[in-house]
Order: structure tokens, then sequence, then C-alpha cells
């Protein structure tokens, strides 16, 4: 037994003499220390030139003026929606400005809720619609511009379809349209002919055009471009039967908004009465309103009211929203 307890005595004190050599010439021996630095420089500078020659010939959008700023907002990959949606509005407006008048539109909220004494809760529901404002304008600007898109879209096909019979390419017709046509869609097929002559296939070029237009006549168009490429065909032909079935299902759609104008005009009253009676009240009697706001219950009342008029609006526009 003596003889085993000093064998692993013995190969404890090898093991740890081993380990202390190993771990002196690994990380404080002089040489391997500056053999390390080396590396590490040579390999840093290696990627430092390497992501700024890919950096140097992206496009980069400004979002914000102060570099501080701009460098923690392109960390941040969970803003791209918010960045997309800025260029989909076709908004000059840096994502920094827009975070900014976010967050001073939900302070401000916040303060007039703190002002008048109307609680916690209502002083952070003015904050959070406070905030809101700002992306509910964006929105707006976004869904005009794609309504815009969708207007000027047939006489675009239309322009490419003749383009293409007077025996011009196809890039020849987009640019065409891109120089013929205001916004939205003359800036938009100008980006795509200039991805096209940077090199980038059609198919792909058209899908970005997909991605930053979201029109669904858009990618009708751009699936039968897609299979035109692969089976072949008259692509005059094709664009103008595009065109044709576009101003159809556009004027189909017209009809339909017609029909259930009613629907949505009662929609729209049924949503503003509340609000047009409570500042009618608060007028007449601003002792019987303010219950709503000082007392506990009519906080309650306030919260499951409103409650109620999202359902009901959420169920009325999905009445009146037919799908063409």
């Amino acid at each position: 037994m003596t003889i085993v307890i000093s064998l692993g005595i013995f190969l404890s004190l090898i093991l740890l003499i081993e380990g202390a050599y190993y771990f002196y010439h690994q990380f404080i021996s002089p040489q391997q220390r500056t053999m390390k630095r080396r590396l590490r420089g040579s390999g840093k500078r290696a990627e430092e030139k390497e992501k700024s020659a890919e950096q140097d010939i992206l496009r980069k959008r400004k979002l914000s003026d102060v570099a501080w700023i701009q460098q923690w907002l392109s960390s941040l990959s969970n803003l791209g929606g918010i960045e997309q949606l800025l260029q989909q509005a076709n908004s000059q407006m840096p994502m920094g400005v827009f975070l900014l008048l976010s967050g001073c539109s939900g302070m401000i909220g916040c303060l007039i809720g703190a002002f008048k004494d109307w609680g916690v809760l209502v002083a952070l529901g003015l904050g959070l619609v406070g905030a809101i404002i700002p992306w509910m304008y964006i929105r707006f600007k976004r869904k005009k511009r794609f309504a815009e898109f969708q207007r000027q879209l047939p006489d675009g096909l239309d322009l490419m379809a003749r383009a293409l019979r007077a025996g011009h390419a196809f890039s020849v017709g987009m640019k065409m349209v891109g120089d013929e046509f205001s916004d939205p869609i003359g800036p938009e097929f100008g980006r795509t002919v200039e991805e096209i002559s940077f090199g980038i296939d059609v198919p792909e070029a058209l899908m970005n055009l997909t991605g930053r237009v979201d029109c669904v006549d858009l990618k009708f168009f751009v699936t039968a471009l897609t299979v035109q490429r692969e089976t072949g065909g008259n692509l005059a032909e094709i664009i103008e039967a595009i065109s044709r079935l576009i101003r159809q299902r556009y004027e189909l759609f017209g009809r339909i908004r017609s029909l259930s104008a009613e629907g949505r005009l009662s929609g729209y009253i049924l949503f503003g009465l509340p609000f047009v009676m409570a500042g009618v009240l608060w007028y007449l009697n601003e002792e019987y309103m303010s219950l709503l706001f000082d007392d506990p219950v009519g906080h309650m009342m306030i919260g499951g009211a409103g409650l109620m008029m999202c359902i009901g609006a959420f169920v009325m526009k999905n009445m009146c929203q037919i799908k063409v």
C-alpha cells in the first residue's frame, strides 16, 4: 500500500511539473507572447483590410449624422425592419432621427399624462401612442407609395412591351420606364437596371425589386418573366397580357371598394363615436367624466372599452376587406 501511495505522489509531482512547464511556455514565456501578439496583429490587419475592401464596394445608407450612433445602429441587426420600412416609404429621414423622434413623442405623451395626474397606466399608454405615431406616419407613406406604384405599373408594362416590339432589349425597356416615369416606379426600375448593369442576374435583380416594393401585381410580373426565361416565348405578348390582367384586376378592386364604402364608413363612425361623445361630455361636465381617470374602476372601464373597440375594429375591417 505504501508503494502505491509513493507512486501516486511521484506521478502527481511529474504531472504538476509538466503542467507548470507547459503553462509557462504557452502563456508566460516572453517569446511565445511576442509571437502570439504578432500573429494576432497580422490577422487583425488582414481582417480589417478585407472588411474595409468589402465595405467600400457595398452601398451604405446613412443612419445618423453622429459617428458613434451610426456605428451602433449598424451593429444592430434587428433594426433591419425599420430600415426597410424607411426605404420602402422613400423617406430621407435617417434611422437615428426616426428613433429619436419616436422617443421624444413617447416622452411627450408620458409627460402629458404625468402633468395631468391621470395615473401611471394612462401616462404609459399615452407614451406608447406617442412613440407609435412616427411609425404610423411612415407606414401611411409606404402604403400610399405602393398604391401609386400599382397605379403606374400597367402603363410602365405597356411601355416595355412597345419597346420590345420595336426591337429593344429587356433592360433597355426597363431603363425607358425608369427615365420616363416619376416616383415610385421610375426610380425603382432605374435601380433594377443599375443592378443588372453591375453584373447581377436579371432574376435576382427582379427579386430585389419585389423585396423593395410589396406589390402583388409586381410579383405576377416577376414570376412570369422568370418562367419565360426558362421556357421561352414572346416576351412582349406576355408583358401585354400581364398589363391587361392588372388593369382588369385594378378595375374590379375599384368596384369592390365602391360596394364596400358603406361598411367602411360605418366602421369609421362607430370607432370615432366614443371619442367624440367623451369629448362632448368632458366639455359639458368635466367632474362627471373625471371619474374615469381618477377612480381605479374607471381605469379598468377604459381598458375594457379600448380592448372591445380594437376587437370590433378588427372584425369590421376583415368584413369590409375583400382580397382580389
